[in-house]
């Protein structure tokens, strides 16, 4: 009999595998992986029995479970080029086999059927680089991170897993992809080589199922109603926290970071914003920005590149993939992410030819929302969509021409922006915000007929006087909409038209003044 209570599932999840397979044993070794992702997402439909499942991340590593325990890991995709193993999915006795029940090491025997033989997909995931839940991850200083070539975030503390996936799902995943996997943990080796030898053994997760995950922190359908006042007190948070008190540059960092891909065709991108006359830490150990801290806490991905010429000439940007294993690189983030660039730690000296094929494979990314994997023959390229902040010491970036340019104008001291994530002060109404900034990245705008009108007469008297261009135009264009966006309006009106031609009016300004 299988049990219907989730409790006994999380207590023994081998023994429910089990009892599944007891009652649907004549379904066949074909059909059987997919009835098991069908009963265990439904054992596990309701909310608060899916939160009961203990998590696998940073702060709980791999050996802080118990063997074969069941949990849920939610994870970015990284590699989907590994080889898939083979397993005997019905034993000569007639048990189950696979979801690491066994050995899954295949050896003939004489009573050995080889039409029992089945493959399983073999995925590599780590935790979400930059994720906001991911709390401190100094908490579990013991934790050695396994292949460590495989997470985007050079040095940082990670979790990574090797996933088996035993029925069809695994050809819809993709690189970079969120997805919360549930499964029985257990630790196999990284490689099963043909002459039975095995090689270092790592974090192994047998996925009974899959959810998708939403790039907002907290689903925007919780929201009722829109408080002008709240999207106020986020931009005066924003500014005061983590901008030395500047009110324009916060309200731009919040219309930058709620822009997705829109379309490829004609392209419509979120602009990268360009944060100049950002001053550089006083300590070298202080390299994140508090504004990075301060995103993260509101956006479910939020990663810092520290630029260096080490790290420009040294380091990778790009995924690359050496003797069948793709390592990562900077730029292998999560779409609906955040990438906060930083040149403080930029000195004199040569870029040499790997540090300008990293700095031109970032502003391509910028620019047109793709991410080149390379492989030994040839190179394939994969769709973004990553919201970049730069921030730089001078007037202007040293590598990177931004859509959106804007001097930092600081209104208070500006040791503030720099200071650890334990420093900032979390207003009581985080969780609002997190639902408007959630609710404005969901959202849809269009322009009526009105206002497009409106708009058509502004820029022909603009052109007359020769004050605007066309890509003028486009990047107004596409300020409103984020800003009615950020009103959680479904139309550009005319009020939301003047408030763009305002803010982008005052960010001339301050070009202008430099």
């Amino acid at each position: 009999m299988v049990s219907s209570l989730p409790f006994d599932a999380i207590e023994n999840p081998t023994a429910a595998l089990h009892d599944l397979y007891n009652v649907l044993k004549e379904v066949g070794p074909d059909a059987f992986p997919s009835r098991v992702t069908t009963h265990f997402t439904s054992l596990f439909a309701a909310p608060d029995a899916f939160e009961k499942i203990p998590s696998l991340n940073i702060r709980r590593p791999p050996e802080q479970h118990q063997p074969r325990a069941l949990v849920r890991f939610r994870a970015m995709i990284q590699d989907t080029s590994i080889s898939p193993e083979v397993y005997l999915a019905r034993l000569p006795d007639q048990r189950l086999g696979g979801w690491g029940l066994v050995d899954e090491t295949v050896q003939a025997g004489p009573n050995f059927d080889y039409s029992n033989l089945r493959e399983c997909s073999v995925l590599w995931a780590v935790n979400v680089p930059g994720e906001w839940s991911a709390g401190n991850p100094e908490s579990n200083p013991e934790h050695q991170s396994m292949q460590p070539h495989k997470f985007p975030l050079h040095g940082a503390p990670h979790v990574g897993v090797k996933i088996k996936i035993y029925d069809s799902q695994a050809d819809s995943f993709k690189p970079t992809d969120i997805v919360t996997f549930v499964g029985i943990l257990s630790f196999e080796p990284l490689h099963t080589d043909l002459d039975g030898s095995t090689s270092t053994l790592v974090p192994t997760l047998h996925v009974l199922f899959s959810r998708p995950v939403s790039s907002t922190v907290i689903p925007h359908s919780v929201t009722s109603g829109f408080d002008a006042d709240l999207r106020s007190e986020l931009i005066s948070w924003i500014a005061h926290e983590g901008l030395a008190g500047d009110h324009d540059a916060a309200e731009w960092a919040l219309l930058c970071c709620i822009a997705r891909v829109q379309s490829r065709t004609p392209p419509i991108f979120p602009p990268s914003l360009g944060l100049s006359r950002f001053p550089s830490p006083t300590a070298p150990t202080l390299l994140i920005p508090t504004i990075s801290h301060i995103l993260s806490l509101l956006f479910l991905s939020v990663s810092t590149i520290p630029l260096s010429l080490p790290t420009i000439n040294a380091t990778a940007f790009i995924p690359e993939s050496k003797d069948e294993d793709l390592h990562s690189g900077w730029l292998q983030l999560p779409k609906g992410g955040v990438c906060v660039i930083t040149e403080a730690g930029v000195q004199e000296g040569n870029v040499v030819e790997r540090g300008l094929l990293n700095l031109r494979a970032m502003q391509e990314m910028m620019t047109s929302q793709t991410l080149q994997y390379a492989f030994p023959f040839s190179s394939y390229s994969f769709e973004t969509d990553v919201v970049f902040i730069v921030l730089s010491e001078g007037n202007k970036s040293a590598f990177f021409p931004t859509l959106v340019q804007l001097p930092l104008n600081p209104v208070t001291e500006t040791k503030g922006l720099y200071k650890g994530p334990g420093e900032i002060q979390l207003p009581s109404k985080i969780d609002m915000f997190r639902h408007l900034v959630a609710k404005a990245r969901t959202g849809s705008v269009s322009i009526g007929d009105e206002t497009a009108k409106r708009i058509q007469e502004d820029f022909v008297n603009e052109r007359k006087e020769g004050s605007v261009t066309t890509d003028d135009l486009i990047q107004r264009m596409s300020v409103a909409r984020l800003l009615a966006l950020s009103y959680d309006k479904s139309e550009v009106d005319g009020e939301i038209w003047e408030k763009a031609k305002g803010l982008e009016r005052s960010r001339r300004q301050r070009i202008n003044q430099i």
